[in-house]
């Protein structure tokens, strides 16, 4: 009833002031603002226009006309998300709204977003609206999914049609980016260094285009260049630190560490965060100079800063650094006896942690961890050193939990990125691992080691344009860094870009460091053997043997030729030529005889084999050893061999893997697993470790906590190719009772180890649970025709019961 009266008395009293008249509806005082919106922007005043426009959605939010012109406005203010989002409800309440269709479709491509491209552009391409720009968003289209598939003709074509919409579009950046890419695909490194100058005309302040550059002029090898691009991105863009540590980096490279460190050190003098720019010049005294200076700079700090704890454990990490860890710890734990609780104390907290973790004190810095996370849930440090400790325990799940927490608080922490990656991988989910490893890439700005990783993983997928551009820009930081140039090389060769390959070769030769000389002889190997042959190969390897420059690793490459082309006295000679040159050098000797075990020649393998082992004692030595022995056929000396190995080396994860796999053959399983369980708990990233004990695991035992275990260690395996991989995640999945998962894997691991009776078993068991009896019958009789007559596995002896029960 109020209400209701004070509706009436509000109308009343307009119609007694006759100003009813005035009292707009929503739409009418939407359009009002939206006029003022207008006004605003035709005077340049962008603020007060954005203020409008809100008001306007605020009483009319399906005003489109309002929505598409907010949108463009937010657009030329930098705020992309905002635009895409109005942009987006104008698509949706108008699917044939070619400008807004274009306008996503940009954005989207800007973003790298090619999912959101694609829906956009294609709608866009298949209304067939004559729109400015739609040419250039089918162009980019084909050209991505070019990229994708690695067609380097089609890539060519594109990019010639590129060049020819060029000239009716110059300033389009989209088109312009694409060319840029084309040209440098194609080699030409100058043409789209001229096109990247366009368009850096007309996006001054579009920091993503400065890393484009500075990929290209690393191609281009011009160092001055390079330089002045650096310095370049420094001054105008000083707030991303990033730009510093690269010029650094260069001028490291360059050997110019005087300059280096003045650079940092008028940084300070410029910085407003000085304690924190100190750091980083102390960081990089310790790395580029050597711990004694930056011990002088920490005294210098010390006495400038009023809060100088900072820097004591700074001196307490080089001194850890140094060797003196019992020292190093006191200095910790005194920092923080005299400390008020605060942000900066969970830190130093979380150091010590990390310094005890080192010294075999786990539970104490367990201890630490669980306080400051108590004291402050989301401390990153503390949070990632839980997800580390999370994934080593295969519990990825939760670890992928800490490292979000982490990310939520500092979304580009490279470290956290870096574990949820692997957590990622940890679970089986190898593609999201990839893409969350390439963002970690991004924000170290190309750091060598994250880089490296990556790379690794694009080339072992055969994406090697992509492996390329990784590796090229890292080097850009650490051109001096040894692998990176040699996978660089790889990729070269399996890209058949010889004229880049060779380049590669020559700096790692320039670097004047023996083992970059031999990766360079490796590479150049590989070179020859692709380019011109394995006869010009050959020859390549015979001229080096025969020179000074000659190493074991080219002769003993230079054998396996001649041992696959049947040239076994040529083989015997150039080993014990070897052996002759290098008379104190034991491996000389084990090339040797691994050359005689070849040959078949177990008895004059086994006298020189021996003798190094007895003089030696090596681990390496003892595993040849054991292997010439037992192809003698003589189990229990090569046993014994081993466990006098092991008594010398008993820590040695050859010689353990080689007793596991000993035990594994004689049936003694549980031995087998306590092997692999010791050596997964030493490095549970080993996916190989990690499949044996999964696999042994599955197989030989029944109880549900063993094959929880085995689910969780197996995890990774999921997506696997390699055929071992397959069979152990296939009967993971069907002793889980997942049957139609399990076949696919099971399978093609039967297809390819079609000469062992265990993955047989493996798949007639999965078929007969998918009620398939005819293909498990087959398989079934398969293990058995494979498995001989006194075989007494499990397996072997189900496998007889079953088709004996149906032969009745």
């Amino acid at each position: 009833m109020i209400i209701r009266h004070l509706g009436i008395r509000a109308a009343i009293l307009c119609a007694a002031l006759g100003i009813l008249a005035s009292c707009d509806t929503a739409e009418e005082r939407a359009e009002k603002h939206l006029q003022n919106a207008t006004e605003y922007l035709q005077s340049g005043d962008t603020d007060r226009a954005i203020v409008e426009f809100r008001n306007v959605f605020a009483l009319d939010p399906n005003n489109l006309d309002a929505r598409m012109l907010y949108a463009k406005t937010v657009r030329a203010t930098g705020n992309l998300p905002e635009s895409f989002a109005n942009f987006l409800k104008v698509a949706e309440a108008e699917p044939d709204n070619a400008e807004a269709r274009l306008a996503l479709a940009e954005l989207a491509i800007e973003a790298q977003d090619w999912d959101e491209a694609a829906r956009h552009g294609t709608a866009l391409i298949d209304s067939g609206a004559p729109i400015d720009g739609a040419r250039t968003i089918d162009l980019a289209l084909k050209f991505r999914e070019a990229v994708v598939a690695n067609r380097a003709p089609r890539i060519n074509e594109l990019t010639n049609a590129a060049i020819l919409l060029a000239i009716e579009r110059p300033n389009d950046v989209i088109l312009q980016r694409l060319l840029i890419e084309g040209l440098a695909r194609q080699g030409d490194i100058a043409g789209a260094l001229e096109v990247m100058e366009r368009a850096l005309d007309l996006r001054p302040n579009d920091q993503s285009l400065y890393r484009v550059r500075a990929n290209l002029l690393t191609q281009s090898g011009d160092a001055s260049a390079i330089e002045q691009h650096l310095r370049e991105s420094f001054e105008r863009f000083p707030e991303d630190r990033d730009n510093l540590r690269q010029l650094v980096s260069f001028l490291i490279a360059q050997n110019r560490i005087g300059e280096a460190e003045q650079l940092l050190r008028d940084d300070i003098a410029a910085a407003e965060d000085k304690e924190t720019a100190h750091i980083t010049l102390i960081n990089f005294l310790r790395q580029a100079v050597g711990n004694k200076q930056a011990l002088e700079e920490l005294d210098v700090a010390v006495e400038t800063y009023e809060d100088d704890n900072i820097f004591k454990a700074l001196r307490a990490g080089i001194t850890f650094d140094q060797g003196d860890r019992s020292d190093a710890i006191e200095m910790m734990q005194d920092i923080l006896s005299s400390s008020d609780p605060d942000s900066q104390t969970n830190r130093f907290k979380v150091a010590l942690a990390k310094m005890l973790i080192a010294t075999d004190q786990r539970s104490s810095a367990e201890q630490i961890i669980d306080a400051v996370l108590l004291d402050d849930p989301v401390q990153v440090d503390a949070l990632k050193v839980r997800a580390r400790w999370q994934i080593d325990a295969d519990n990825p799940s939760d670890a992928l939990k800490s490292v979000r927490a982490a990310l939520d608080r500092q979304p580009d922490d490279v470290e956290a990125l870096m574990l949820m990656s692997e957590a990622h991988q940890r679970n089986g989910d190898a593609p999201l691992s990839l893409d969350i490893l390439s963002l970690a890439v991004e924000k170290s700005g190309n750091a060598p080691r994250e880089s490296l990783l990556f790379a690794t993983r694009l080339f072992e997928e055969g994406r090697y344009r992509p492996a390329e551009d990784v590796l090229v820009s890292a080097l850009r930081r650490a051109p001096n860094n040894v692998e990176l140039l040699v996978l660089l090389g790889q990729v070269h060769v399996a890209s058949q870009n010889w004229p880049r390959a060779l380049q590669v070769e020559s700096t790692l030769r320039n670097l004047n460091l023996e083992q970059a000389d031999d990766r360079a002889e490796e590479l150049q190997f590989q070179i020859y053997g692709r380019r011109e042959g394995r006869d010009k190969a050959i020859a390549f390897l015979e001229e080096l043997v025969s020179t000074d420059r000659g190493n074991a690793r080219a002769a003993t490459r230079l054998i396996r030729e001649k041992l696959v082309d049947g040239r076994a006295d040529e083989a015997v000679e150039i080993a014990e030529n070897l052996v002759s040159d290098r008379q104190q050098d034991p491996r000389a000797k084990l090339i040797l005889g691994q050359t005689l075990v070849a040959l078949q020649r177990y008895e004059d393998a086994e006298d020189v084999m021996r003798d190094v082992y007895e003089s030696t004692g090596s681990a390496i030595a003892a595993l040849q050893l054991i292997n010439v022995v037992g192809a003698q056929a003589r189990p229990d000396e090569a046993q014994n061999i081993l466990e006098d190995a092991l008594q010398q080396s008993p820590q040695d994860p050859n010689l353990l893997w080689a007793k596991a796999s000993i035990l594994e053959r004689a049936n003694d399983i549980e031995g087998a697993i306590a092997i692999y369980e010791e050596l997964y708990a030493r490095d549970t990233g080993s996916i190989v470790v990690a499949n044996n004990l999964a696999s042994l695991l599955v197989t030989y035992r029944e109880d549900d906590a063993s094959l929880a275990r085995a689910t969780a260690v197996g995890a990774r395996l999921r997506g696997t190719d390699n055929p071992a991989f397959q069979d152990t995640y296939g009967w993971i999945l069907y002793r889980n009772g997942t049957f139609d998962e399990a076949v696919q894997y099971l399978e093609p691991a039967a297809k390819a180890l079609n000469q062992d009776p265990i993955v047989q078993f493996h798949l007639a068991k999965v078929y007969d649970a998918l009620g398939r009896s005819e293909d498990a019958r087959s398989y079934f009789q398969r293990t058995l025709e494979l498995s001989a007559p006194n075989d007494t596995r499990p397996q072997i002896l189900e496998t007889k019961d079953i088709l004996s029960r149906d032969n009745n």
